[in-house]
């Protein structure tokens, strides 16, 4: 179970390397740009809306975290390395109600693709279960969202390529590999 400790300490971590973050103009893909911060967390009422809106429980995990952070305060760089492509902006870390726009379209993207993505995650040996319900938080990073609300597995989802992995089996261990184990 996803813990406040652990949150404290993830916030402090990821606000600190962000601090000293730079844009690095060889990588393609969305970076953190330098003094990004989370935003601060939700209200129970908040967050209790947020589930109304998008028609889900949140698991415990996800709604520990939200008390704590609400996605970022600066958007993400898209960099396209040396070819010459603008670069472009946009908050991958989805916060509410900010970017509840971009979550129910996505919401939508999956709900259309319901049935190859539950295909494409079973030949993997994963059940997405018909009551299942999957919500952005992080650019193609799903919250799946079960009846069993101590459950918190996330998964990568390219709906355009329907295209589904399982990220990993909690919350918690999806934000240490993301983004404490990895260099961003």
């Amino acid at each position: 179970m996803l813990t406040r400790d652990f949150l404290v300490d993830f916030k402090t971590a990821t606000e600190q390397r962000w601090s000293q973050h730079s844009i690095d103009p060889a990588i393609f893909g969305f970076q953190f740009q330098r003094g990004t911060l989370w935003n601060p967390g939700l209200s129970d009422r908040e967050i209790a809306e947020y589930e109304h809106v998008v028609g889900v429980r949140f698991p415990h995990d996800f709604r520990v975290f939200l008390r704590m952070m609400n996605g970022t305060d600066i958007a993400n760089l898209n960099v396209y390395g040396y070819c010459g492509e603008p670069h472009r902006t946009s908050f991958e870390f989805y916060s509410y109600p900010r970017d509840l726009d971009i979550v129910k379209q996505q919401i939508e993207k999956v709900r259309k693709s319901r049935d190859e993505i539950a295909a494409d995650l079973k030949g993997q040996g994963f059940d997405l279960s018909k009551e299942a319900g999957l919500v952005p938080i992080y650019s193609h990073r799903y919250l799946v969202c079960m009846p069993n609300l101590n459950n918190s597995a996330v998964l990568f989802i390219v709906v355009d390529a329907v295209d589904a992995i399982v990220c990993s089996k909690s919350l918690q261990d999806f934000l240490e590999h993301e983004f404490l184990k990895q260099q961003r």
